[in-house]
């Protein structure tokens, strides 16, 4: 059979006088029309995954290829190398098909460019993807994101902290995957943090973002100048009337931390100075503080104010630093 009018076929673009050629064909031989039979019945599958999940997607080509050498092992060795090379080649025709229509998914990994950004401690970083979208990254944190986005939904993967200026997209919802929460949007900016053994938190500063944990139990929309956090432990906490642009501040290499307990800020300054710090005791580790930096050059100038509140004095020791209760 002809290849272009194998496609038309498939494609329900023939004309009437090549739908003839086709029955005459077909009445030809009864394995013909057996073999149009199983052809028909692999590109099927297409209509059947353009609306799948991707575990479905997966399956259904594992489905696919399996057919295909089912169908490779029976055949007799006069037929076997045409009936092979039109599997194949109508194989070829399905994974386009799958990648026009966004189903990317299904072809090896390596078709689909992904990028990632890893920034080190005591680093920041931007990037600006394909669909216009803007990302901030602070110190820490790893950005996994397709070179293109080709689907109907632009989905990222952050490890750490990153400010989102997301470009509006009312046909393709704008995603942020993490370790423990979900961020769907359509277009909007809003603040993320989610590092390894920390709770999770969205802060919206324009438009609207819904939130939900990985596992589907809480789900939350929040407004402009409200903040989420999640933590396996403790669930899902909404709290209103946050400074968002507070929160963002270190995108300009500001520090600002609002009612955050010294644990908290000695986990950002371990990022935000590449330094190990030690707390002393438990009591000393909760307690809580509010302070903002507009050019902290160095993690001791963060620690002087801090001792002036006088909970707290330090020792430093290069990139070592312990934080202990003062004599009173």
């Amino acid at each position: 059979m002809n290849e272009e009018l194998l496609i038309r076929f498939l494609t329900h673009r023939c004309t009437s006088q090549e739908l003839d050629i086709l029955n005459d064909w077909i009445a030809a031989d009864s394995a013909n029309a057996k073999w149009l039979f199983d052809i028909e019945h692999i590109w099927s599958l297409k209509d059947e995954l353009r609306f799948s999940e991707k575990k479905e997607i997966e399956t259904a080509y594992n489905r696919f290829i399996s057919y295909i050498k089912e169908k490779e092992a029976p055949v007799q060795k006069a037929k076997r190398t045409f009936a092979l090379s039109w599997f194949r080649y109508v194989a070829a025709i399905l994974l386009i098909a799958f990648l026009g229509s966004g189903l990317y998914l299904l072809m090896d990994k390596g078709t689909v460019e992904m990028n990632i950004i890893e920034v080190p401690n005591g680093q920041r970083a931007s990037v600006t993807l394909s669909d216009g979208t803007t990302v901030w990254l602070n110190s820490q944190s790893k950005l996994t994101y397709p070179a293109k986005f080709i689907a109907d939904k632009r989905s990222v993967k952050l490890e750490g902290e990153g400010y989102f200026e997301v470009t509006h997209n009312a046909k393709s919802p704008f995603c942020v995957e993490s370790n423990l929460i979900h961020v769907q949007v359509l277009g909007t900016k809003f603040n993320i943090k989610s590092y390894p053994d920390e709770p999770s938190a969205v802060t919206l500063t324009e438009g609207k973002v819904e939130v939900s944990d990985n596992g589907n139990q809480y789900r939350v929309t929040l407004k402009p100048n409200e903040q989420v956090s999640y933590s396996t432990e403790a669930g899902m906490k909404l709290t209103k009337n946050i400074n968002a642009n507070m929160v963002k501040s270190w995108t300009k290499g500001e520090i600002a931390y609002t009612n955050k307990t010294l644990k908290e800020i000695a986990n950002d300054l371990e990022r935000q100075f590449n330094v190990h710090i030690s707390i002393t005791d438990r009591t000393l580790a909760a307690e809580i503080f509010t302070c903002h930096f507009k050019q902290a050059t160095t993690v001791e100038e963060v620690l002087k104010l801090l001792k002036e509140t006088r909970k707290l004095d330090y020792r430093i020791n290069e990139q070592k630093i312990e934080i202990y209760q003062p004599l009173k």
